[in-house]
């Protein structure tokens, strides 16, 4: 097995070898990935970026060209993972020197055109995430922001803001998503009785719509407003 071929390059590699290369460089990957923590992954900065941009395109290198040196692509990976958790570590440090400040995009209602041109976004672009967001309207926005991320977050105002549980003074059992209840003919009892039902309730729902054994029920979802949805 001609390893020196594999760790610093060689004109011709057979199959086996290249298996092996990309094996290295996936652990490799891992470790890194591993080393330099969850917000790596989880925010995505500026250097974070170049980081992840980097190592990839250098690890596809060394997966499909058998004259580049593995070695000294798995010694920039760890230089790379090394550096960026010196950024990072500064970024915790000197945020305002280091990354990206946060950018109001709108304010009350009203776009601040100078924020827009400075961060390239277009008015297209702004709209679109707001309605992602939730707010079909610019009246109905307090305040949009442009995260150091990359992503827009937006604080609608009070009065657009839904009604939640506890002004309504709904119970505790009320639902805001679908939860289900029964799968596959089995009663979820931890979701059953996180909700403050019993399976006796349950059964008499399930009566109310025709159905006189749980076995026979597929799925039965409960929804917010408390219907309780049954397929089988």
């Amino acid at each position: 097995m001609d390893w020196k071929g594999i760790f610093e390059g060689t004109k011709e590699l057979p199959f086996w070898a290249f298996a092996i290369r990309a094996t290295l460089l996936y652990f490799a990957l891992i470790i890194v990935t591993r080393f330099m923590g969850k917000r790596q992954v989880g925010i995505l900065s500026g250097h974070n970026y170049l980081v992840a941009a980097g190592i990839v395109s250098l690890a596809a290198v060394r997966m499909v060209n058998p004259e580049a040196s593995l070695t000294s692509g798995l010694v920039i990976v760890f230089v790379y993972a090394g550096m960026n958790i010196l950024w990072s570590y500064l970024d915790l440090k000197w945020p305002n020197a280091i990354d990206r400040k946060p950018i109001i995009l709108v304010k009350n209602g009203q776009v601040i055109k100078q924020n827009l041109h400075r961060s390239m976004v277009t008015i297209d672009n702004l709209l679109g995430q707001l309605r992602l967001k939730g707010a079909a309207n610019l009246s109905e926005v307090a305040q949009a922001t442009l995260e150091p991320t990359g992503k827009i977050s937006i604080l609608k105002k009070p009065e657009t803001v839904p009604v939640n549980q506890s002004q309504m003074g709904l119970p505790a059992k009320f639902v805001t998503q679908p939860t289900i209840l029964v799968y596959d003919g089995q009663i979820d009892y931890a979701n059953l009785s996180g909700l403050g039902y019993t399976e006796n309730w349950l059964e008499e729902q399930l009566r109310k719509q025709g159905i006189l054994k749980v076995k026979d029920v597929f799925l039965a979802l409960l929804e917010p407003g408390g219907n309780l949805s049954v397929s089988v």
